[in-house]
Formats: structure tokens, C-alpha cells, sequence
């Protein structure tokens, strides 16, 4: 059996094998700050090797306690408690060797343990430090958080709002871009508290489709309209992703809105406009078939007198009634084609006003003594009341008397045989107010709004006894608004007459 000397030998040999070839950087300083050894691991840590001049001045000169790296720091007074008996650990410390005599350039961030070793007494014989060098995992660290600084500066140099919600579809992280957008706080938004935000019209079907998506670990997108927060709802596309673990459960939700409302109202111009289009399509139809129809009518009679002058027998009463029918239906085809003359000028532009003093009075004079004849021969009674008789406007009195003539025979030709029509002029303030009501057919409500667009009538009965080409009451509305006045339309319904009613500016 080995001696107690050599047995003692042996495990100090053994001792500083295992620390020479231990795979964690150790140092072993003694009580005064001076590094006593130091083993392999801790040469490669800090590319420090035992031949050249800085580990020599490591193992020499160097003392922990006066390092300007560790006092600059506040390492040494953790070392400084180790040294005192104290088993302490060191923070994470980003330390160059380049500042050390001699030594290359190697910074590193690590994290040490300092363990005191103690003889019987209690008395330090030396401390041993055990580093760890993190620097890996500091670059990763840094590196993340450039990317999150890069992401939140993408996300607040874009127009969308990002968000990440709970594998279970909760909001439990804060987003900056939709507290901008909507004006909620973060109490107000997290949980389910985003439905707050959205048009109520469109929460549930919202709300149905996220927990949907959130069960079957599906993508989410849809499109919603977002309150903003000045309180305009904006229409946003949305798109949400699940983040998924290695195992195929929902790490997280991340997701963006984008604003699409001017896409979106756009898009609904367009299709009002098509369908205005398509409108004004089917009426124009309408109209050419009703022209045909109203040119045909005069030249049946106009035919007949024709054959009847043909032959030299007819009588002299025949000749006359005759010739009153192809005067009468003339005067109608005329009437017909000054219509549709009027209209085109109106509708390029070219009609032009004379622009003088005009009487009121005088005006529903002249388009009472034109109208009475359609008025006598449907049997209606026509009541005038002019208490603004003495108003006066600037405009052209031939085309102010076309405009109360055309809402006359309009009330006239849509109210049955026997009606009663009422003419009234009245003043409120600088405006003259005409008003021509009956008690006929009426104007149903889905109609009401364009009455004055071109080639717009009331439903006609069967026998097409009201006539007209339609094209009246937008003659009206384009007369008065020249004048710099407006016309209105009102009916209760079907059958319970209507009333138009002109108002224009008056002058002293």
C-alpha cells in the first residue's frame, strides 16, 4: 500500500488534472485579489495562453479587486464579498481582454459563481470562480429584440393595424396601432373587448367566424367595419394566422387590419352607377317605345281626314271637320316635338332666359288661360288663391308660364274626370311659394324621389289616357332651378292626390 505522502500526492495530482481539464472555466484567486491558476476551459474562454505575455501578466500582476473593467462595473464588490467568505453570484458582465496588457481583442459576456474555500478555522484559503459565457445567448437576446424594434417600426410606418391575441382568442398583449386607430384603451380592448369596435351590424357574424376559425385552428379573414376615433366606421380587411408550436398546438394569433373603406366606397360607386346605368337604359326604352306610340296616335285621324279630302264628293261639313282634325292633330305632333326640342336644349345646356321683372300674378294668369282647356275637358274645378298676388322675380315669363302650365295639365291628366285642382301662391320671408295641388291617383313612395327625372310617369291605366311623354316635370325642375329656385313633390300614397310646389326668390 502507497504512504500517506504519496497517497496525498497522488489526489493532488488527480486535483489539478480534473481542474486543468474541467469543462467549465474556472479561476482561482487567492484572499488578496491575485489569480493563483487558472484551467483550460478559461484559456479558451478568453483566448489567454499559458506561454504568452498576458498570462503571464494574468497569473502575476493582475488583481481582480483593482481591474478598471470590474470596479467601472461593480464587479469587484461581489468579489470583494466572496473574498470575505461569502459564496456569491456575479451578474452578467460584457468584459474585453483587449483592455488587458498584451491581451487580444476577445470581449465576452458572462455570469461567474464565486465559492470561498475555507481550511477548519473558517479562514479563506482561496475563492474559485466558475464562469459561464453567455455572449450567445446576449447576441440572440439583442438580435430579437432588433427585430421586434424593426417589426414595431414596420408596423407603425404602414397604414395597418397589427394585433396577436391567445392561443384561445383572447387579447391579452397590448397593440399601439389599434389603440390609435380606435381610441380604446388597452382595458377597453383586451379579452373580447376589440367587439366594442366594430358596427354593431357586423359583431355577431364577427364574433362567429373568430371562434370558428380559433376551434378548427383555421386561417381568419374576413371584412369588418372598424370604428374609428374621431367615430367614422371605416371598412378594414383582416387577415389572422395561428402560430404554431412543434407539437401542432396554437402558440399564439397574429393578425393585421387594413383600411379598404375607399376601395369599398369605390367599389359601391361603381355598382350604383352601373345600376344607374342600366336604369337610365331601361326608362330611355321605355321612352322610345312610349314616342312611337304617342307619334303613331295623331296619324290614325290625320289619315282618315286625308282619304276623306281625297274624294271631291265630301260635303263642306265634312271638309270642316276634316280639316279641324288635321289641324287639331298637328298642333298635337307640334306640341310633341317642342317637348322633346325643349328637353335636348335643356339637357345640353343651350336654353336660354330672358331675365327681367316678372309678375306673379301675370304668370298664373297666362299658364291658367293655356291650361284651361284640358281643365274644361276632363270637367275639373280649378280654385286660385293668390295671396302674394303682387310678388315679383327676375326670370323669364314665357318660361315661368311653361313651368306652372306643365304642373297644371300634370295635375290635370293624373287626377279622374271631375277632380279638383287648386292653384295657391304664397310668401314666407324673400320667397314666393306656388303651389298646384289635386286629389288624383297620387304618387306611390318608391316613385316619389324621381318624378323629376327624365321620362319618369305615374303607372298609366290601361286605355293610356293621361298621354304625355314624361318628360314635363324634368322640364319643370330645370326651368326653376335656372332661376335659382327649387321645386318640390309630395303625395300620402295612392289615390291621395299630390302637390308640387316652385319656390323662387322675390325682389322688392
Amino acid at each position: 500500500m502507497p504512504s500517506a505522502p504519496d497517497h496525498r500526492a497522488s489526489q493532488e495530482l488527480l486535483y489539478r488534472e480534473l481542474f486543468r481539464q474541467a469543462p467549465v472555466s474556472l479561476q482561482v484567486l487567492a484572499p488578496d485579489g491575485r489569480t493563483l491558476r487558472v484551467n483550460k476551459a478559461w484559456e479558451a474562454l478568453w483566448h489567454i495562453h499559458e506561454g504568452t505575455p498576458v498570462y503571464a501578466f494574468v497569473l502575476s500582476d493582475y488583481n481582480v479587486l483593482t481591474d478598471p473593467q470590474l470596479v467601472a462595473s461593480g464587479v469587484h464588490a461581489y468579489l470583494r464579498r466572496a473574498l470575505a467568505g461569502e459564496p456569491v453570484e456575479i451578474p452578467a458582465i460584457r468584459y474585453d481582454v483587449g483592455q488587458l496588457e498584451g491581451g487580444a481583442q476577445r470581449a465576452r459576456w458572462v455570469t461567474a459563481r464565486a465559492h470561498p474555500i475555507k481550511d477548519e478555522r473558517g479562514a479563506v484559503l482561496e475563492v474559485m470562480l466558475m464562469h459561464e459565457d453567455i455572449t450567445d445567448r446576449i447576441d440572440a437576446e439583442s438580435a430579437l429584440r432588433v427585430r421586434e424594434q424593426r417589426f414595431r417600426s414596420l408596423v407603425m410606418a404602414t397604414s395597418q393595424i397589427v394585433w396577436t391575441n391567445t392561443a384561445d382568442g383572447r387579447v391579452a398583449e397590448d397593440s399601439p396601432s389599434w389603440r390609435a386607430f380606435t381610441g380604446q384603451s388597452y382595458d377597453e380592448w383586451k379579452e373580447f373587448g376589440w367587439l366594442d369596435a366594430l358596427h354593431p351590424d357586423d359583431r355577431e357574424t364577427t364574433s362567429r367566424l373568430w371562434a370558428h376559425c380559433v376551434a378548427t385552428c383555421s386561417v381568419f379573414e374576413t371584412e369588418y367595419r372598424l370604428r374609428r376615433a374621431d367615430g367614422e366606421y371605416r371598412w378594414t380587411a383582416v387577415k389572422g394566422v395561428p402560430l404554431l408550436d412543434e407539437d401542432g398546438t396554437i402558440r399564439e394569433w397574429i393578425g393585421a387590419n387594413t383600411d379598404i373603406h375607399d376601395m369599398v366606397m369605390a367599389q359601391a360607386e361603381r355598382a350604383r352607377l352601373v345600376a344607374s346605368l342600366q336604369e337610365q337604359d331601361r326608362r330611355k326604352d321605355e321612352f322610345l317605345a312610349m314616342l312611337a306610340h304617342e307619334l303613331r296616335n295623331p296619324l290614325a285621324p290625320i289619315s282618315a281626314a286625308a282619304d276623306l279630302l281625297k274624294f271631291g264628293h265630301a260635303d263642306e261639313a265634312r271638309v270642316a271637320r276634316a280639316s279641324e282634325v288635321i289641324g287639331r292633330q298637328v298642333r298635337h305632333l307640334s306640341s310633341l316635338v317642342d317637348d322633346l326640342l325643349d328637353v335636348s336644349r335643356v339637357t345640353r345646356g343651350l336654353i336660354q332666359l330672358e331675365r327681367v321683372r316678372v309678375d306673379i300674378g301675370a304668370v298664373v294668369a297666362g299658364a291658367i288661360e293655356q291650361a284651361r282647356p284640358l281643365l274644361e275637358a276632363r270637367g275639373h274645378v280649378l280654385a286660385v288663391d293668390q295671396e302674394a298676388a303682387g310678388a315679383a322675380v327676375t326670370g323669364d315669363p314665357n318660361r315661368l308660364v311653361q313651368v306652372l302650365v306643365n304642373l297644371l295639365n300634370n295635375a290635370a291628366k293624373y287626377t279622374p274626370p271631375g277632380g279638383r285642382i287648386g292653384l295657391s301662391v304664397s310668401r314666407e320671408d324673400r320667397l314666393v311659394r306656388i303651389a298646384v295641388r289635386d286629389n288624383g291617383i297620387g304618387i306611390d313612395a318608391g316613385l316619389l324621389p324621381q318624378v323629376f327625372d327624365l321620362f319618369t310617369q305615374a303607372e298609366r291605366t290601361p286605355d293610356r289616357a293621361q298621354g304625355g311623354l314624361g318628360i314635363g316635370l324634368a322640364l319643370v325642375r330645370n326651368i326653376v332651378v335656372l332661376h335659382g329656385g327649387s321645386v318640390s313633390a309630395h303625395s300620402d300614397g295612392p289615390g291621395q292626390g299630390s302637390v308640387f310646389t316652385v319656390s323662387l326668390d322675390t325682389i322688392a
